[in-house]
């Protein structure tokens, strides 16, 4: 602390107490041990001096003296005053990082989380242009945040890049980073305006999105929120929740007409319109379940989210409870979606529907039909276990 100005800070004063201690080493001589302590101007640590003595005694001596300094010294009055130590800290801030569940984006991936992570790289240096989309540019500023942060340079951003890219930030905030909540806000239904600025208006948004995804609702973006609103997955959340940031998703496209009909009730997109409101999704009245309300599985909408969110997939859903189907399809069931165009290509025609199935595969859909199976020539169905 700096002295107030026309002051000055006494010299310290050093303080020797003598302590006589008297140890019998045997029945005829008897050896007087004296000790100094004293405090050093710059540390209150003592320091001792010994006299030449028979090797187990001076152990024995030595031994009891830093016992009673360990329990006497600066260690010993932090633990009693209950504070942590920074390195403890610095730990338990890590473990929560790595027991945070985080996405891997690498090249060619398109979406929010993409968005976000772009901010992100800005946040810490870097100057790229924020499209969404995962090219050269942002492969090489991610490599050269990972060789600055000793990581692996592999360009891939997973749960090690993720901990030391992503910042603690609260009310008060501002910058590329809060600009990558805000993104990441909206995207998961919360109405915000992406201006960098972390305000009581983005707090309350942030409390929402925690209390959705079973967090603890402190308005404050530690790693779980992040890889939670990365993720897009409110665990603990319900369907609704899920409905309402599949609909803020851009890169999802809900067909408002059926293939094969006209019934605006049961289209893809107000399946989910009516998951959002609370609602079941309506069967179409031509089907073999027609005009049956039905419950959508919050594991078959968190695929559907995550194919865009995570996987950056671009795609169209043509049916979801709607349509005609087999009298036993997982689709009356509110456990699978049909797909007909992925990145803007039409599935049997150029798109990339070898991928993508693997990707639902990967979500947890048992039932992955597409070309070359019977009757999915144009579309892939993904389905979920009943």
């Amino acid at each position: 602390m700096r002295p107030a100005p026309g002051t000055a800070h006494a010299p310290p004063r050093t303080a020797r107490v003598p302590h006589r201690l008297t140890r019998t080493t045997g029945r005829a001589n008897r050896t007087t041990i004296t000790t100094h302590i004293e405090e050093s101007p710059m540390s209150t640590t003592p320091t001792f001096s010994v006299p030449a003595l028979p090797r187990r005694t001076a152990a024995r001596l030595v031994a009891g003296i830093v016992a009673v300094a360990a329990l006497t010294g600066p260690a010993a009055s932090l633990a009693t005053a209950g504070e942590v130590p920074a390195a403890r800290t610095a730990a338990g801030l890590r473990t929560a990082a790595a027991a945070a569940d985080w996405p891997t984006l690498r090249a060619g991936g398109k979406g929010t989380s993409v968005t976000a992570l772009q901010h992100l790289l800005n946040s810490r240096g870097q100057s790229l242009t924020v499209d969404g989309s995962f090219g050269p540019a942002t492969t090489a500023a991610v490599k050269a945040f990972q060789k600055a942060n000793r990581l692996a340079v592999d360009g891939v951003v997973g749960a090690g890049t993720w901990s030391r890219l992503v910042a603690t930030l609260r009310d008060g905030a501002k910058g590329p980073a809060v600009k990558a909540v805000q993104t990441l806000l909206k995207a998961r239904g919360q109405a915000v305006a992406v201006d960098g600025a972390f305000t009581a208006a983005v707090t309350a948004k942030v409390k929402a999105f925690q209390k959705s995804a079973g967090l603890t609702a402190d308005g404050v973006v530690g790693a779980r929120t992040w890889a939670a609103l990365l993720n897009g997955t409110p665990s603990g959340g319900g369907r609704a929740a899920l409905a309402k940031q599949i609909l803020a998703q851009k890169q999802i496209v809900l067909a408002t007409v059926h293939p094969g009909g006209k019934h605006a009730g049961s289209t893809a997109r107000q399946n989910i319109v009516d998951t959002a409101n609370g609602r079941g999704a309506l069967t179409s009245p031509w089907g073999d379940k027609p005009n049956r309300r039905v419950a959508l599985d919050p594991r078959m909408l968190n695929g559907l989210l995550k194919l865009g969110t995570q996987y950056g997939y671009r795609i169209s859903v043509s049916e979801i409870v709607g349509g005609d189907h087999s009298g036993n399809s997982r689709h009356y069931a509110g456990i699978a979606f049909d797909i007909t165009h992925i990145n803007g290509r039409h599935v049997g025609s150029g798109a990339p529907h070898k991928q993508f199935m693997a990707a639902c595969k990967k979500l947890g859909a048992p039932e992955v039909l597409g070309p070359g199976d019977a009757g999915h020539g144009r579309h892939v169905h993904c389905g979920w276990s009943r």
